[in-house]
């Protein structure tokens, strides 16, 4: 006599099974090595992404001009983007959003970005940086909507100022040379410059035009894939919260963890600002960047927040 009951149980317990055996979900994350994407150090470091039941591929890049398309095609189903990427991403069609937010800036606390100038530069103000050259990571991304805004606050157009894209790592010594007046920088670029004497900096919140606090960037996918892995959309949510707690409650294991990633100098390290990782989505923290954008040409009009994030359940 066949026993129907336990014909379907056995059935679906054969049916699991395989995902049961299949081991931790494989997931590819793209990432810049800098101080910015610190909460997937400390999560891997932590086991947090394994407790989650997810096997990162952490896969360092050189930017999000680099990361984006590899989103989009397929290659990763994670990355990270400052946010105007993003913002500008969203105006052309792309199918992107953030799934967890990443660093924030905050000003007085958390300013991890500051406008350098030359040691022995005669510039005292923004309004004398009308007619020169300032260098920043990247065009058509948060650095340029920052320079556009206090080009404006300072009372100078804000085509006034001739951006070049330097990376980084070489913005110092394009000062040094002479290629750029200025250079909008990041930790530890900033502290770095600012230890040696090499640069002095002109203002300490570049990015204060966005509003306090802002969403420097975060991690985001598209969301056809967040839509169809939302189990593993929202197990990587929940590790860079927790990685975002950490960090707030052990600063000085979290610039450890940073110093050995990154390769960055103990001492420098212990040293630099770090932003602030909150746990949670702010719709607001990310308005701000989004209307700064808009007023300044990068991307047609403004639009809510809420179309670019898509923060899956817990």
């Amino acid at each position: 006599m066949k026993r129907p009951g336990l014909v379907a149980l056995l059935l679906s317990f054969c049916l699991a099974a395989p995902a049961l055996a299949a081991g931790p979900l494989p997931l590819k994350v793209g990432y810049i090595p800098v101080g910015d994407c610190l909460q997937l150090y400390v999560a891997e470091a932590e086991g947090y992404f394994k407790a989650e039941g997810l096997d990162v591929a952490a896969v360092p890049m050189k930017g999000g001009a680099v990361i984006a398309p590899a989103v989009e095609g397929g290659e990763l189903a994670i990355g990270w983007s400052n946010t105007v990427s993003i913002v500008l991403a969203h105006a052309k069609g792309f199918d992107f959003a953030f799934l967890a937010p990443g660093a924030e800036g905050v000003a007085g606390q958390h300013d991890v970005h500051a406008l350098l100038v030359p040691a022995g530069s005669a510039v005292q103000s923004v309004k004398d940086l009308a007619g020169k050259t300032v260098a920043i990571n990247t065009l058509g991304n948060i650095n340029e909507a920052a320079m556009r805004a206090l080009a404006e606050k300072a009372g100078i157009a804000p085509d006034s100022i001739r951006l070049v894209e330097v990376p980084f790592p070489d913005m110092a010594a394009a000062m040094s040379r002479g290629s750029a007046d200025a250079a909008l920088m990041l930790e530890p670029f900033v502290t770095d410059a600012t230890t040696r004497g090499a640069a002095r900096v002109l203002d300490p919140s570049p990015h204060a035009p966005f509003g306090n606090p802002y969403l420097i960037g975060g991690w985001f996918a598209k969301k056809a894939w967040i839509k169809a892995h939302p189990a593993e959309a929202s197990a990587f949510a929940r590790a860079a919260a927790k990685a975002s707690a950490y960090i707030a409650a052990h600063p000085d294991r979290a610039r450890d963890i940073l110093s050995q990633r990154t390769k960055l100098a103990s001492e420098l390290a212990g040293r630099i600002v770090l932003p602030r990782f909150p746990d949670t989505l702010a719709p607001a923290a990310l308005q701000g960047v989004i209307d700064v954008s808009a007023r300044f040409g990068l991307v047609p009009a403004p639009f809510p927040a809420a179309e670019i994030l898509d923060i899956p359940s817990k």
